[in-house]
């Protein structure tokens, strides 16, 4: 037996050392040795079905989870060990080994001794030193960077668990560990469900999981599938932007994250929280079919974010330096303008300084729609009512829509805050207002990559006119047109003179429908840089005609 125990403990030594051995059943001798006989004093966590101790041996630790009695089903331990042997992520907490015991023992029972079978089940994991998720949540201080780290990580380590065909069914904050650099670990698989390779939902009449993390489908006892986690996790998000249960306005949000916010990323880092926000209500639907398709598809969403972003930022140079203050209050100092102009299709590689340099640029995506020729009919009675909606992602913008017009005249302006860019496309679609349903005329669309820049003091894009395509691509579908837009597309700065009549997507904190049709010259924090200038004295003046005596004189600026 104790030769035995040795042999088990170099076993765990070398799983702790090599991350790809693979884990192994361990003897309840061992365990007991290294929890002190699961001693009070190693305890470190306890819940409804399970009590976890401290294992220490040399100068390694372990977590050991001693399962409750009430916990000793086999088929959910089976069913247990099997879902953490296959989930290998650094997202997802490291499982080391299991221990079932049985051993016979005299009780006495109902008056009299008996044999009895004692059964013990036990789990090992690696030791996670930090505080869960319901702590840092619950906490009193809640930093932005860390916040959206953890949500990207919790989501990359439920993908893994759904591409390896299993379903947490209890994700909470309790159940979802932090380490020391704030790396999130998906923990507690006593109700996960496994599936085959080619099966992706169960059915269940057993109310599985916690309640208020619970999807509503499985609370009323109904299909499982990875549809039910994505809700989990659509609350976790809220939590993590509140710091509390329930739920909030986006407005509400943003404000108690914008004093902790660092200034000069105030809005990008604004437009991270609103689309986490987005995200945790979508995943939140009742209909399982309205949630996001898959982890994946929030991780490709928040990836596509964060690139458009870090695009913009080397498309239009911030500045990030902080204004130098002269030495003297008067004397010469060297300038150089905080906005250095791109070499692009809309100017030349050197500018001079100009006014617009005083302000620190935000950048905008700018889209005029001006007019429509030769848009086809769409009923039998030859009427048609269109109007233009401009759509990035989930922002979109519309024109006012004209009755019974073929080649209609708009001339607005939309802009795109580029904090809130959120796709890599632009769609401008025409279409036809019913009274039911708004009917697709044809569309034109634009790849971000391909949009020119043009930075003031330049002029806005002149417009020209694009054919539009049917919802395939087709220009001429079965040998017709569908007509043509004349649109001016181009990345801009709030100095544009287009910037002041255009319709701003993001001027404040609106539902997506609210959000159309807001017409606002409101911009989110401006950032002015001021030129102080003293008027001293003056000397030596000449007027401009010599027989006339000097006027007071003034200076201008």
């Amino acid at each position: 037996m104790e030769h035995k125990a040795t042999a088990a403990r170099s076993d765990l030594e070398q799983i702790l050392v090599d991350e790809t051995a693979e884990p192994t059943a361990l003897p309840l001798s061992l365990l007991k040795d290294i929890t002190g006989d699961f001693s009070d004093d190693q305890e470190i966590g306890r819940g409804g079905f399970a009590v976890v101790y401290k294992g220490i041996f040399g100068d390694k630790v372990i977590a050991v989870k001693k399962l409750s009695n009430a916990y000793m089903h086999e088929t959910e331990f089976d069913r247990e060990i099997e879902c953490l042997m296959r989930a290998k992520h650094k997202n997802v907490v490291r499982f080391l080994g299991y221990c079932d015991d049985t051993q016979r023992s005299r009780e006495r029972f109902d008056g009299k001794h008996v044999m009895a079978e004692i059964h013990q089940r036990l789990l090992c994991f690696e030791y996670v030193r930090k505080e869960g998720l319901d702590k840092y949540i619950n906490g009193a201080y809640r930093e932005w960077g860390t916040c959206y780290k953890i949500i990207k990580g919790i989501c990359e380590g439920l993908q893994y668990l759904h591409d390896n065909h299993i379903i947490h069914l209890d994700l909470k904050p309790a159940n979802i560990l932090l380490d020391d650099n704030m790396e999130p670990k998906i923990t507690d698989f006593g109700l996960s469900r496994c599936f085959d390779e080619n099966q992706s939902q169960d059915i269940t009449k057993t109310i599985l999981g916690t309640i208020g993390y619970l999807a509503p489908e499985i609370r009323e006892g109904g299909v499982i599938a990875r549809s039910a986690d994505l809700y989990s996790v659509g609350v976790i998000i809220l939590e993590i932007l509140t710091g509390q249960k329930g739920y909030q306005d986006i407005g509400d949000v943003l404000e108690s994250w914008s004093d902790r916010l660092e200034r000069s990323q105030r809005d990008t880092l604004c437009e991270q929280i609103r689309v986490c926000y987005e995200i945790a209500l979508e995943c939140r639907e009742f209909n399982p079919k309205m949630r996001p398709p898959s982890a994946r598809d929030i991780i490709d969403r928040l990836h596509t974010m964060e690139s458009i972003q870090g695009w913009f930022e080397k498309i239009l140079y911030l500045s990030t330096e902080p204004a130098q203050l002269p030495g003297s209050l008067y004397s010469l100092v060297e300038t150089k303008p905080p906005l250095p102009v791109k070499v692009g299709q809309c100017g030349a590689a050197t500018k001079m300084a100009s006014i617009y340099d005083m302000v620190e640029p935000m950048s905008y995506l700018c889209v005029s729609v001006v007019q429509a020729r030769d848009l086809p009919t769409m009923d039998i009675t030859g009427a048609l009512d269109p109007y233009v909606e401009v759509k990035l992602g989930n922002f979109k913008s519309v024109t006012r829509h004209l009755e019974k017009n073929a080649n209609p005249v708009w001339r607005q302006m939309f802009t795109f805050s580029a904090a809130h860019l959120q796709s890599n496309q632009l769609e401008v679609i025409v279409r036809h207002k019913d009274v039911l349903r708004a009917d697709f005329v044809g569309r034109v669309v634009f790849d971000m990559s391909d949009i020119p820049s043009c930075i003031p003091p330049d002029s806005q894009l002149a417009p020209q006119w694009y054919h539009l395509s049917n919802a395939h691509g087709e220009r001429f579908p079965h040998g017709n047109s569908l007509g043509e837009i004349m649109l001016a597309v181009w990345l801009g700065t709030q100095p544009d003179e287009a910037f002041m009549e255009a319709w701003h997507s993001g001027t404040h904190s609106l539902s997506r429908e609210r959000l159309m049709n807001t017409r606002s010259k409101v911009y989110y924090s401006p950032k002015l840089i001021y030129l102080k200038v003293f008027i001293i004295t003056a000397q030596d003046l000449i007027g401009a005609e010599k027989d006339r005596p000097l006027a007071a004189a003034i200076a201008k600026i």
